[in-house]
């Protein structure tokens, strides 16, 4: 009976104790929670990516405010007061300075070649003046300061007067008609220069 008993003990104990042995298993948890400090490895290696892009960004917008504020702008039309003047002519060749004066309150800038051609009975009158070989250069126009440009006419051809001018402003489109007498025949305008 006895030996029963210690039997019956035994075999008790034997499986309280594999109990014991089968309840540490949760090793699951543990992997869990390292999957759980993977994502936050991420996340944290996401953070200093985010903070990096901002951090240049910023200086990237610094540099392209810093070009903006520069130069003044050509002058428009509407800012200048446009005169022709006939000057001496010469053996074969007729003349004429054309004048822009910056008439507005602020300063301006005027590069290049006019545009012109000759008007008679308001129609053009021969080829548009041709660009000399001058070199061009920008003019600064403070308010009340002008620049000019010299027409020259090729005058020995057989052709008719003009009555009038037509000018354009160099990188403008607006057109101004003036009074000029001059021959019809192959003009050449030279660039705008401080006068």
């Amino acid at each position: 009976m006895r030996a029963a008993h210690h039997v019956a003990i035994c075999c008790a104990l034997l499986a309280a104790l594999a109990g014991c042995t089968k309840a540490p298993s949760p090793r699951n948890g543990p992997t869990t929670a390292t999957g759980s400090s993977g994502p936050s490895v991420s996340d944290t290696s996401t953070a200093p990516t985010t903070s990096t892009t901002g951090g240049s960004s910023t200086p990237t917008a610094t540099p392209t405010k810093t070009p903006k504020p520069p130069v003044s702008n050509g002058c428009a039309t509407g800012q200048l007061t446009i005169t022709v003047e006939r000057a001496s002519g010469a053996a074969g060749h007729q003349f004429a300075n054309i004048l822009f004066k910056n008439t507005s309150s602020a300063k301006c800038s005027l590069t290049g070649f006019p545009g012109v051609v000759l008007l008679l009975g308001g129609v053009r009158l021969g080829q548009p003046a041709t660009r000399s070989s001058k070199q061009v250069a920008p003019v600064q126009l403070v308010p009340g300061a002008s620049a000019a440009a010299t027409l020259t006419n090729d005058s020995t051809c057989n052709a008719d007067n003009s009555e009038s001018v037509q000018v354009i402003v160099p990188n403008r489109t607006e057109k101004v008609v003036l009074p000029l007498r001059m021959r019809g025949c192959p003009l050449t305008i030279d660039p705008v220069a401080a006068s």
